[in-house]
């Protein structure tokens, strides 16, 4: 890359980030954006709570277009919307807990090119209106989030999920991403295989540890002493009952 379209680029990460509200990148964050706008392709296995979502968000932002994500947790696509909205970033879900009026209105504005983001649940592709509205729809990024869900080795196989590779196979000009928190060498070529990516898909492993988490064992012989051990952890990360009590009536 010669320098004016990296330096291009990097003004327009930094602007990006900026209007998501934020300062800086997280570790990993920046080459995993790079990766996927220079390569096209990105599988991405990084921590729950390391900030995947930052992978296709920013660069739907910067990218013309209607950002596709593919999504099974309903309550990610409603606060991530949410906090989108709030940032003046128009982006939708399409779910089945939503009424179908509701569910047709969303559908018009989508159609309309008025979203920047579109969340929608692995379902969703098998329907034939949502199938027809994406052959219409320019989209220049798909985002496969919790993409262990497609193999069959991981530990949340969804079927619904073999049917992302043909819907790629209907969008071969969009990027595309794949992130899950883990995934074993296994599972990382099956998603690879199902997805019908590249076998020199670019592949970001930022493991699976989380900075605020830790794992402790302790070996007990007693029932009571089992008991105090739990009742002491509990003490350590929550605080004592009294405690409780005290910020209760504060």
């Amino acid at each position: 890359m010669s320098s004016a379209p990296h330096v291009a680029l990097e003004a327009s990460l930094e602007s990006g980030l900026a209007r998501l509200g934020l300062e800086t990148f997280r570790p990993g964050q920046r080459q995993a954006i790079e990766t996927l706008l220079e390569a096209g392709r990105l599988l991405l296995v990084a921590p729950t709570g390391g900030g995947k979502s930052l992978v296709y968000q920013l660069p739907a932002c910067l990218l013309p277009g209607t950002t596709l994500v593919v999504s099974p947790l309903i309550a990610l696509m409603d606060g991530q919307v949410a906090a989108l909205d709030a940032r003046g970033i128009a982006a939708t879900y399409l779910a089945g807990t939503l009424d179908a009026a509701e569910n047709r209105r969303r559908m018009r504005s989508i159609a309309d090119g008025e979203c920047k983001l579109v969340y929608v649940a692995p379902e969703r592709l098998a329907t034939p209106a949502f199938r027809a509205l994406l052959r219409d729809l320019s989209c220049p990024l798909i985002a496969i989030d919790e993409a262990h869900c497609i193999s069959e080795w991981g530990h949340d196989f969804r079927p619904e999920y073999m049917q992302i590779g043909a819907l790629l196979a209907e969008l071969p000009k969009a990027r595309v991403l794949a992130c899950t928190a883990t995934a074993t060498p296994i599972v990382r070529d099956e998603i690879i295989a199902r997805l019908a990516l590249p076998n020199d898909t670019p592949q970001l492993l930022r493991g699976f540890a989380r900075p605020n988490l830790s794992l402790r064992t302790l070996d007990v012989d007693q029932a009571k002493e089992r008991a105090r051990a739990v009742d002491a952890a509990l003490a350590e990360a929550l605080g004592s009952p009294h405690e409780a009590d005290a910020r209760g009536t504060a």
